[in-house]
Order: structure tokens, then C-alpha cells, then sequence
């Protein structure tokens, strides 16, 4: 075998080396979990800290330089408003809120980042048929910060160690595979790429089914105490999941769930809804 071959040869064995030890550093990565909740609680919240706050202030910057900011017509004061009624129904109304309409017709999305900050983007309101079917998503997205599902991940101890030997190994063995012609300095990026891969990102974070679960629990409950109807969230998802055009179109908002799985899921949940609480109804209007 002449050098060259001999050094390719070595190259290529280290690399399947480092995704070896990638691939197991992914598998054994574990993020800290909280315990569920009970069934029909609407968790109470505590205002975002100052980290929180710049957190979700760098995103919306991040965002306004990818699409046109809507603050002044007819669909951003309905957005606010029935995000009002929301707060107030699940009894958050008191703590500070950043709410966005992002101007981009073809993307059907709502999301909720940590501080607080929620993005919508105005193809979601075309894709309703009610202020009923608005409210639901809302307060879908809504849930998902209640049950604090947006905050940042945080991984386990035995995680922390494994990227951090992970990240030392990579670096050594391209440093020797490279002949030194390929260096990789500084911490965290393992971290940074496992969070990548596993859809952990805040603007693409995907949820567990038993997130999801979670968070429509909550959202039912909370439109319950509203003049919207809980029904229209299991509509919503009834109409998208029969049509494989809206499937195709709302897979992004659909997220790690099938439409099929949310109607399932729904269904189950509805069942053991109380009857609608109007209690707080007035002071919406107010």
C-alpha cells in the first residue's frame, strides 16, 4: 500500500471512528424530563426572567430580517384580541406577552418560543375556516409555553461528560487524521449538533406525543373558559386530515404528529372534557 492510499485508508478509519462515537453519543444523550401533569390543570406561569426575554428577542430579530412585520391591519388587531381572551381564560393575562404576525402567505405555522414570544404567520389565517379554529391553534401553541414544553433543554449530567469526550475525541482525531491540517477549537458544538439532528431547535423543536398531549389538554381546557369552542380544534384537524393537499401543505405546522394521530388524540381527550366554563367569558369582554 503506497503512503497516499495508506493515509486515505487511516483518514477513512477515523472518520468511522467519529461517527461511531457520534451516533452513540446521540443514542445515549438524554435531556432532564419533568413529570407529566394531571388532566384538566391550566399551569399557572411566572413572568419570563431577562434571559428569557433577550432569548426570545434575538429570534423575532432573526425573523424580521426574513419576513415583513404585520402590526396595523384588521388580521393583527383579531390576532391580538383572541390572544388576549386566551391569557385571560388561562389566567396569564398579567405577565408580559410578545405576539407577531409575520407576513408570508405560504407558510402555515404558530410558534411559541421561550420568553414568551409567539410567531404567526399569516398563512395560518387563511387556512382557517372560523375565529373558533383560530382560537383553538392558539391556544394549542399557547399550551405548549404553559407547560414550559418551549424551555430550553437541558441534558442530564452523564450527557453533559459524553459530549464534552466526545467533542475531545472528534477534535483529536481529525487533528491526527488531518495530519494536523484540520483543527477544530472551542466547546459546545457537539451540543449545538445533537440539538440540530434531533429537531431540539426552538424554531423547529418537534414534541413527544406526550407533549403534544399534554399541551392540547391544557389548550381545551383554556378554551373551555372561553366564548370559542373546543370542538374546533378537533375540526381543524378532521378537515386537514382527510385532504392530502392540506396534509402536504400544513406538514411544517402538523410537526412530529400525523393529522390522523391529532384527531385520534383529540377525540380521546375530549371525552373527559367538563362542560364549557364560561366563569371568566365576561372579563374577556371587558
Amino acid at each position: 500500500m503506497t503512503s497516499a492510499k495508506f493515509k486515505q485508508h487511516k483518514i477513512r478509519l477515523y472518520f468511522a471512528c467519529l461517527v461511531t462515537v457520534f451516533f452513540i453519543s446521540t443514542i445515549n444523550a438524554c435531556t432532564v424530563k419533568r413529570g407529566s401533569m394531571a388532566p384538566g390543570i391550566i399551569p399557572t406561569l411566572d413572568s419570563p426572567s431577562p434571559r428569557a426575554e433577550k432569548y426570545g428577542k434575538s429570534l423575532f430579530e432573526s425573523l424580521c430580517k426574513k419576513y415583513d412585520l404585520d402590526s396595523e391591519s384588521h388580521r393583527y388587531e383579531k390576532l391580538v384580541e383572541i390572544f388576549r381572551q386566551l391569557t385571560i381564560a388561562a389566567e396569564v393575562g398579567h405577565i408580559p406577552w410578545h405576539i407577531y404576525l409575520l407576513e408570508e402567505p405560504e407558510i402555515v405555522d404558530i410558534r411559541a418560543v421561550y420568553g414568551n414570544y409567539i410567531f404567526v404567520w399569516s398563512g395560518i389565517m387563511d387556512a382557517v375556516k372560523s375565529d373558533d379554529e383560530f382560537a383553538a391553534l392558539l391556544a394549542y401553541e399557547l399550551s405548549h409555553v404553559l407547560a414550559h414544553h418551549t424551555d430550553p433543554v437541558k441534558f442530564t449530567l452523564a450527557s453533559e461528560v459524553l459530549f464534552s469526550a466526545t467533542e475531545l475525541a472528534t477534535s483529536l482525531g481529525l487533528f491526527v487524521a488531518s495530519q494536523g491540517a484540520i483543527a477544530l477549537s472551542g466547546s459546545g458544538w457537539m451540543k449545538w449538533a445533537y440539538v440540530e439532528v434531533a429537531d431540539l431547535d426552538p424554531m423547529d423543536r418537534n414534541y413527544s406525543e406526550d407533549y403534544e398531549r399534554e399541551a392540547a389538554d391544557i389548550a381545551l381546557s383554556a378554551i373551555s373558559r372561553t366564548r370559542y369552542a373546543p370542538q374546533a380544534l378537533l375540526d381543524f384537524w378532521k378537515r386537514v386530515a382527510v385532504d392530502e393537499s392540506l396534509q402536504l401543505k400544513y406538514e411544517r405546522f402538523s410537526r412530529s404528529l400525523s393529522p390522523q394521530q391529532r384527531v385520534v388524540m383529540l377525540e380521546s381527550l375530549m371525552k373527559n372534557q367538563p362542560e364549557k366554563d364560561n366563569r371568566l367569558a365576561k372579563k374577556q369582554t371587558q
